[in-house]
């Protein structure tokens, strides 16, 4: 397939969209595409391991015309001393929930004539790729963060500044860190940008016992773990509407199991029709995205950026 030209794909992609056995075949393997790309660079699914539900694990929402889940909390508990005469405190336990809404996430509706698609010079599943697969999660993240910044308590959040060579500050890094280690949680991930990702080269080689800056000078950064913390990178530093999102940040998680469930109801679609010469299609999901623990996050936000000590 190979050898195969662009204009060759897409004629028997046209080909199969006149009949319905073949357009039926098409939205496979459209959803099929999808999924395995939308697995491989949304960074929300790789700090919370997505989950698939079904109706069945769903319930009807009081406040609206949807289904959302209801996930419990685990309650507190604590021990003490009893003499031999004595009696522990009696706790009554009352157990906590939440309430995690499910949406549609949905590419733009595309069209494109017969005869157009036929005098393209690349195939349409790469169309697909750009337009609809990309498209949905950036979407898909933004909404993360956005739930995540929502549930955060404001304890957790904090403003530093970089060092004056550029790098981050091995002091604030702590700090970070210390908003869930000091809490009786821990930070497991990490999540940043690309641009701050890059400050890591900036660790000077020199420095005394820096094992980051003299590896970094020989290898580059390599490894998948920042100061024994899981480190995911994205290169989403601005959302979709041109706004700062990702950058001058860096976001610390604890594990899923203290943090939150991604809950998957409708994995990736594709859908497609043709109409007379006109063919249309996009892509959809249902998901849902829930914050359980407000204590599970922090964010450190970089203020008077000196951007001249990176090159």
């Amino acid at each position: 397939m190979d050898n195969v030209s662009a204009q060759t794909i897409n004629e028997l992609f046209i080909q199969k969209l006149n009949s319905p056995e073949g357009l039926e075949k098409v939205a496979q393997e459209g959803s099929a595409f999808i999924r395995q790309k939308l697995r491989e660079v949304s960074f929300a699914r790789k700090i919370i391991q997505p989950q698939y539900v079904t109706k069945v694990d769903l319930q009807r929402s009081v406040n609206h015309d949807g289904l959302v889940k209801i996930v419990d909390i685990e309650p507190d508990s604590k021990a003490m001393t009893v003499n031999f005469r004595g009696n522990p405190t009696t706790n009554y336990v009352m157990g906590e929930r939440y309430e995690i809404p499910f949406y549609m996430v949905s590419s733009e509706d595309f069209q494109k004539t017969e005869e157009e698609l036929l005098a393209y010079d690349m195939p349409l599943t790469e169309v697909i790729e750009r337009n609809s697969v990309l498209d949905i999660q950036r979407t898909e993240d933004e909404s993360f963060l956005k739930t995540v910044d929502s549930a955060m308590e404001a304890s957790k959040a904090f403003n530093a500044t970089f060092a004056n060579d550029g790098t981050i500050k091995k002091l604030d890094m702590k700090t970070l860190f210390d908003k869930l280690d000091g809490d009786e949680l821990r930070a497991e991930v990490l999540l940043m940008d690309s641009t701050m990702y890059n400050r890591l080269f900036l660790y000077a080689a020199t420095t005394a016992g820096d094992a980051i800056g003299s590896e970094t000078h020989v290898n580059g950064y390599t490894y998948a773990t920042f100061l024994g913390r899981r480190l995911v990178v994205s290169n989403k530093v601005k959302d979709q509407a041109g706004a700062d999102f990702l950058n001058d940040k860096i976001y610390a998680f604890t594990a899923q199991d203290f943090l939150g469930q991604f809950c998957v109801l409708n994995d990736t679609k594709f859908w497609i029709e043709k109409k007379k010469n006109i063919i249309s299609w996009a892509a959809y999901e249902s998901i849902g995205i829930g914050i359980g623990n407000s204590r599970a996050m922090a964010r450190m936000t970089f203020t008077g950026t000196d951007r001249k000590s990176v090159v």
